[in-house]
């Protein structure tokens, strides 16, 4: 009877255990569903053009250099939305095309939507120490490695070179003035890292802190920062250790 009693326990015990896991599959299956469908309707506000067709001479119409599909932002429909926005970023050919907020700290966006909804997704969030202009020596935007691929995930494949060598160019879309970001490193960091810094004391610590970035880069690039230029940094997670972040440096072009 004993037996009977404990056997019986133990079904019940592995079932709950059992419902649990399939509950906050669904859940969690669910969370990524909303997210996804969150960003898909705010996608209506933002359009890129169809690329240009080729010349007979199998030149591309338009003006001469390296051809540039910038996306059009509607960020007046958007701040309607959502006041917060302050950018958008672009990488042609992956799932990078989100819009950029920056809230009163660094907490809120980590689980809500664009729209305000809670959500484990996040947001695409600027660091809330930069000026929201991205006039500050070093401004950092952060997003979540997500499992379904979406928001910051596709970061992570800039550990290999070729890839690097097909996206070396990010866009970075503002209200007032639009950027190009042409990245030249990308490293997995620590939180204790150096990466985080916004401002430096001198021109030389600037300077260095921007070498030491490019020393540590897991891809080659050609691009040498100056003095002068601001940086932008992405950050995603990484799973190398601990609280591992992927952070990719583009020097802000106009």
């Amino acid at each position: 009877m004993k037996k009977k009693i404990l056997y019986t326990i133990l079904i019940l015990i592995f079932t709950g255990i059992f419902l649990v896991g399939v509950f906050q599959v669904y859940w969690k299956l669910k969370e990524y569903g909303e997210g996804e469908s969150s960003y898909t309707e705010i996608e209506q506000y933002v359009w890129v053009d169809e690329a240009p067709e080729d010349n007979e001479d199998g030149s591309q119409s338009g003006e001469s250099g390296p051809d540039i599909r910038w996306p059009v932002v509607d960020f007046e429909a958007l701040a309607e939305i959502n006041p917060d926005i302050v950018a958008w970023i672009y990488i042609e050919d992956t799932p990078i095309n989100y819009p950029v907020v920056q809230g009163a700290d660094n907490q809120y966006y980590l689980n809500h939507l664009f729209d305000g909804k809670w959500n484990s997704a996040g947001c695409i969030f600027l660091d809330s120490r930069n000026r929201p202009d991205f006039s500050d020596w070093n401004s950092i935007i952060y997003g979540h490695h997500m499992k379904n691929g979406t928001m910051f995930t596709g970061l992570t494949a800039y550990k290999k070179q070729e890839y690097y060598n097909d996206h070396s160019i990010a866009l970075l879309l503002t209200p007032d003035k639009n950027y190009e970001i042409e990245i030249f490193a990308g490293y997995v960091a620590s939180v204790q890292d150096e990466i985080w810094k916004i401002g430096f004391p001198s021109d030389q610590d600037f300077t260095e802190w921007m070498d030491k970035t490019k020393e540590r880069s897991c891809f080659r690039s050609e691009i040498i920062p100056a003095v002068t230029d601001r940086i932008l940094v992405l950050s995603t997670c990484s799973y190398e250790f601990n609280d591992a972040r992927f952070v990719l440096l583009g020097v802000v072009k106009p």
